[in-house]
């Protein structure tokens, strides 16, 4: 059985875990041809969060958390947890649950079929409209000047292939844009729309 690794950077989330961990649970009982390992990665926190995250790992054994010894930010956070894997494919998610959890289920299948990177983009953003104009400008630039694969509002929420995972940290980067990195590598991608 293939093991789907799913790792969460972790900062000011304690509001967001208790609705957030049960639905990245239930994703193993949405797809039982996979088993699913948890990597938190607590992006030195103040307030309760690594608490929460170490009492689910008492109770749950796929769980596993990692605290940074201060905040590094969430890409540098994404890369000290992909050190932990040992899944066939790693999802990247948010813990502001800002991108929906169950979508890993889509990307999945998209993986299945061959996709080495699959990008969960959304269509649109419920952001005050000087925050939608600055994105889009950035990710216009983005797109001009770096990467033009990029999705056009932009992503954060990624699944690629466990030898797409080896490679980002064996490059060594110490203070990656992990989306950019992952589209410059050039593999084989697909974007689910949300």
């Amino acid at each position: 059985m293939r093991t789907v690794s799913i790792v969460v950077p972790v900062y000011y989330n304690e509001l967001n875990l208790p609705h957030l961990c049960p639905r990245l649970l239930d994703l193993a009982d949405a797809n039982p041809q996979y088993d699913f390992e948890y990597i938190f990665v607590d992006d030195r926190s103040g307030d309760n969060s690594f608490e929460i995250l170490t009492d689910l790992a008492k109770r749950e054994s796929r769980v596993r958390v990692v605290r940074l010894s201060r905040n590094f930010g969430s890409n540098a956070a994404v890369l000290a947890g992909l050190h932990y894997v040992s899944g066939d494919c790693v999802a990247m998610i948010a813990a502001d649950l800002q991108d929906p959890p169950e979508l890993i289920t889509t990307m999945l299948q998209r993986w299945e079929k061959g996709k080495k990177v699959v990008l969960a983009a959304r269509e649109d953003r419920e952001d005050p409209l000087l925050n939608k104009f600055l994105s889009s400008v950035f990710y216009w630039l983005f797109r001009r000047l770096a990467i033009r694969e990029m999705p056009v509002k932009g992503c954060d929420f990624v699944l690629i292939d466990r030898e797409i995972a080896d490679m980002l940290v064996q490059i060594g980067e110490k203070n990656p844009y992990l989306i950019g990195l992952i589209l410059w590598l050039g593999f084989d991608r697909d974007v689910v729309y949300y």
